[in-house]
C-alpha cells in the first residue's frame, strides 16, 4: 500500500504542470468524485495555459460603443442587444445587426435560454439557444440567439402594472421572473391623501416551451409598509425592508395556497368583466394570484443594506451586522440555529475607497471568496 501510495504521489507530481496529461485524465473522469471538483480543475487548467512565462497575448480586435455591453455564453452584445458578435470564433466577427429600433422598442433586461437537457420540446427552434428580452413597452420577447428573429411574443401588462423592468432566474434554465419597477403615485394623487399599497408585480414564467405560471402582487397590507424590495430565487421569495431587515418565504407554498385559477398563454379569460385572451395586447395578464394573508416565515435577519446570502453546507449565511460601523464586516452564521460559525467574523480592516466584498464559490463546494483591494482570501 505504502508503495502504492508512492507511485500515486509520484504520478501527481510528475504530471502537476503537463496540460495534456491533466486534460487527459478529466477525459477519463478522474475529477468527477465531489461537487466542483471539474469546474475546479478546468479552472487550474487555464490558469497554467495563461499563466506561462512563454505565453503572449495580442490585441486581435477592438470596439467601442456608447451603450452598455452584454456578455452571455461566448456572444457580445451591443447597440442595447441589436448587434451581436461571436467572441469564440479566433477573431471576434459579426452574428447579425438588427436594424435600429425605435425607443417604444428598448430593450431593458435580457436573460439567455439554452435547451434543456434529455427533454421534448415542441418547435425545432426550441432545441438552439434562444433570448428572452424585456421592452420598455413591456413586450417579453424569445429571440432566437443565432439571427436575431423574434421567435414568440408575449405582451406583460394588463390594467394592474404597466412597467415590468427586470428579468432574472428562479431555477436557472427553468423557471423565470419577470419583476415590475416599484410602484409610486403621482405627487397630485400622493398629496390628495390616495394610499399605494401594491409595491411591486411579479410574472412567473415556465421556460423552454415558455408557459405562464402566475403573477402576483406584493403588497403592503401583507408584507409591512417599509418593504423596499424583493427578489425570487431558488424557490425561496426574499423580502427587503428599509430597516435592514430581510425576511424569506417559501415561494412554491404561495403559488400554490394562492394561485385562484391557471392560465395558459393564449387562453382566454374574463377578467373583472373583460374578455381577453393571456399575453395578447391589449389585455397581458391576469394576476391570478392573490395573496389574502401573510405567508409562514422561513427565516430573517438583519444586516446593513439588506446584504444577504446564503450557501455552503450545511447551509450558512453571510450578513453584515446592521451598523454603519459595521461596514465592511462579515458574519458567516449557521441557518439552523444563527450560531457563529469558526472564524465566522471577516474583517479586512482595508481603507481604501473600493471596498471589500464576499460571496460562496459557485462551484457549491462551500468555500468563501473575500476579495479586498489588494487581498484575496
Amino acid at each position: 500500500q505504502a508503495a502504492a501510495g508512492g507511485g500515486r504521489a509520484a504520478l501527481r507530481a510528475c504530471g502537476v504542470h503537463n496540460v495534456c496529461r491533466l486534460l487527459s485524465r478529466r477525459a477519463h473522469g478522474f475529477y468527477a468524485r465531489d461537487a466542483g471538483v471539474a469546474h475546479r480543475k478546468n479552472l487550474g487548467l487555464l490558469r497554467r495555459i495563461m499563466c506561462q512565462e512563454s505565453t503572449k497575448f495580442k490585441n486581435v480586435w477592438t470596439t467601442h460603443s456608447a451603450s452598455p455591453i452584454a456578455y452571455e455564453r461566448g456572444r457580445i452584445y451591443m447597440d442595447n442587444y441589436q448587434c451581436c458578435i461571436t467572441s469564440i470564433a479566433q477573431q471576434p466577427r459579426l452574428i447579425y445587426q438588427k436594424s435600429k429600433c425605435a425607443k417604444s422598442e428598448k430593450i431593458e433586461d435580457a436573460l439567455l435560454l439554452e435547451c434543456p437537457l434529455g427533454e421534448m420540446l415542441p418547435n425545432p427552434s426550441d432545441y438552439k439557444a434562444s433570448l428572452i428580452v424585456l421592452t420598455v413597452q413591456n413586450w417579453l420577447l424569445r429571440l432566437s440567439a443565432d439571427s436575431g428573429e423574434v421567435l414568440e411574443k408575449v405582451y406583460l401588462a394588463g390594467s394592474c402594472c404597466k412597467f415590468f423592468r427586470y428579468l432574472s432566474w428562479d431555477t436557472p434554465q427553468e423557471v423565470m421572473i419577470v419583476k415590475s419597477a416599484q410602484n409610486k403615485l403621482p405627487a397630485a394623487a400622493r398629496q390628495a391623501g390616495i394610499q399605494q399599497t401594491v409595491l411591486f408585480y411579479l410574472a412567473v414564467f415556465q421556460v423552454l416551451p415558455l408557459s405562464f405560471i402566475g403573477m402576483l402582487e406584493i403588497n403592503k397590507k401583507i408584507f409591512g409598509n417599509s418593504v423596499t424590495d424583493v427578489a425570487v430565487s431558488n424557490g425561496i421569495l426574499i423580502v427587503m425592508y428599509s430597516m435592514g431587515l430581510v425576511r424569506l418565504y417559501n415561494f412554491k407554498a404561495i403559488l400554490d395556497q394562492f394561485m385562484e385559477q391557471p392560465y395558459d398563454l393564449g387562453q382566454e379569460f374574463n377578467w373583472n368583466g373583460q374578455v381577453g385572451v393571456v399575453g395578447k395586447y391589449p389585455f397581458g395578464l391576469p394576476c391570478n394570484i392573490k395573496i389574502t394573508d401573510t405567508p409562514p416565515l422561513l427565516f430573517e435577519a438583519s444586516s446593513l443594506e439588506n446584504a444577504f446570502q446564503i450557501g455552503g453546507y450545511p447551509w450558512h449565511y453571510i450578513i453584515t451586522p446592521n451598523k454603519k460601523k459595521h461596514k465592511g464586516v462579515f458574519h458567516i452564521c449557521s441557518l439552523k440555529d444563527n450560531a457563529l460559525a469558526k472564524n465566522g467574523i471577516q474583517d479586512m480592516k482595508c481603507c481604501s475607497l473600493e471596498p471589500d466584498w464576499i460571496y460562496f464559490h459557485p462551484d457549491m463546494s462551500g468555500r468563501i471568496i473575500h476579495v479586498g483591494p489588494n487581498l484575496i482570501k
